[in-house]
């Protein structure tokens, strides 16, 4: 849980554009994450899926995710949502707003997994809006057009030099979660690149 008295976001909730926009950028700040690892196919890999209500994909570069929709109008995100973007052929990201660590305790404690809470390494940002696509693409390395980055896809590249995790989460919204440390310099190619569609 997060101590907001005492916690610091890289980019103190920053936003630019607005839905009323061609594109909305903004932080949300203090997103749970936490690396996992298990090897596929073991009962440990059963029980992992059974905690957090999904069945992890073994694909590299998909997405599943329980009870977590995109949320981009300021209401607040449903409690108890999970999302797993697969990074590796044994390694996840999970995040969203159930207790994820209290949720795996249990299958830490009787089988052999690796969870390791990486909340505090990445920020998140949001970029929303029919031009989303248009300024990611200033910057990013790979193709985002449907075909080749439908919704629920997931990659980690460079995003203006930044070392991301970009997450195609809905039609017109891409989350990134870039390392706090080059948070700042990413908000500022990315409103740069913004300027146009506001």
């Amino acid at each position: 849980m997060v101590n907001l008295d005492i916690a610091k976001s890289p980019l103190n909730g920053l936003e630019v554009g607005g839905l009323d926009k061609a594109v909305l950028i903004q932080e949300v700040p203090f997103t749970p994450g936490f690396d996992l690892r298990v090897t596929p196919g073991t009962p440990a890999f059963a029980a992992v899926n059974t905690a957090v209500g999904l069945s992890l994909s073994e694909t590299v570069g998909r997405v599943v995710r329980n009870n977590a929709d995109c949320i981009v109008d300021g209401s607040s995100p449903a409690a108890g949502g999970v999302s797993a973007l697969a990074l590796g052929p044994d390694w996840w990201y999970l995040t969203g707003t159930a207790d994820i660590q209290a949720l795996l305790a249990p299958v830490a404690d009787t089988h052999h997994i690796s969870l390791v809470d990486v909340s505090s390494q990445r920020t998140k940002i949001e970029v929303y809006g029919p031009s989303a696509k248009d300024v990611l693409s200033h910057y990013w390395e790979q193709d985002l057009r449907e075909a080749h980055f439908p919704i629920d896809s997931c990659s980690q590249g460079l995003l203006a030099k930044a070392p991301v995790i970009l997450w195609h989460c809905c039609a017109d919204c891409f989350i990134i979660f870039p390392r706090s440390s080059f948070a700042k310099h990413l908000w500022t190619a990315l409103s740069d690149a913004a300027i146009e569609y506001l």
